[in-house]
């Protein structure tokens, strides 16, 4: 008897263990992937800011406003199949997956002309890459794509969500890794793409890539709570 009692206690404590250990990992698995922090906190010479997110007029918050952007880049072809999507127009810069955006780098087209890397500050949560004055872009130009790149700047860990709308496609990557893609043709809706992730203390790269067919030309992202407010102790730089 006093055997079985042991062992039903010995079964009864393993069986907790493991309930707990599951129970963790699906709280961790619905946070969404940890990115560590690769890069010192301390403000870096060459980056502005820090910024605040924003909201907009409906009082949606936690966008981001200020940017790195540089362009345009070739998109040819039409659709479903413009080439510039899968393209990687960085390659001889460290390619999309490992760039290292800085304010006033060139970058050379396969034209042989080159562009440069410049900080923006949408005067909207949206950005109309037609309004960027650097891009040097006629209205409705068609057929090209850029590269948008900050930094978020986190004062603590932090479980956020990056929510995205773009027109046209796009590809984002976090901290080096791809996060999300889609070759889509749309117009930018909030919200498009939801994208639950942990970023730890410190900096963490945002770099986007988005591309136009035709028509509007512009995207939107937000560092939000799930519940869709501002993440706190997050700022931007450029």
């Amino acid at each position: 008897m006093r055997t079985f009692t042991i062992a039903l206690f010995l079964a009864t404590i393993c069986a907790f263990v493991v309930g707990c250990a599951t129970s963790t990992k699906e709280q961790a698995d619905a946070a969404g992937p940890v990115f560590e922090s690769k890069i010192p906190i301390k403000l870096s010479v060459g980056k502005s800011g820090p910024y605040e997110l924003e909201s907009d007029e409906s009082d949606n918050e936690g966008f981001v406003t200020n940017w790195l952007i540089v362009g345009p880049f070739p998109n040819p072809g039409d659709r479903p199949d413009n080439e510039g999507y899968d393209t990687d127009y960085l390659k001889n810069y460290g390619g999309e997956a490992k760039h290292k955006p800085a304010a006033g780098m060139e970058i050379k087209k396969p034209d042989g002309t080159t562009v440069k890397w410049q900080p923006y500050k949408s005067s909207s949560t949206m950005i109309d890459f037609f309004m960027v004055d650097h891009l040097g872009l006629e209205y409705s130009q068609e057929d090209i794509l850029t590269y948008s790149a900050c930094w978020l700047k986190c004062e603590k860990d932090v479980d956020a969500e990056i929510r995205v709308g773009t027109d046209d496609g796009y590809k984002l990557w976090l901290d080096n890794k791809l996060l999300g893609a889609e070759h889509a043709y749309r117009s930018a809706e909030l919200d498009q793409e939801n994208y639950p992730v942990t970023l730890t203390k410190g900096k963490h790269l945002i770099l986007i890539k988005v591309d136009q067919d035709y028509g509007e030309f512009e995207f939107m992202l937000r560092v939000v709570t799930p519940g869709g407010k501002a993440a706190q102790g997050v700022k931007v730089l450029n």
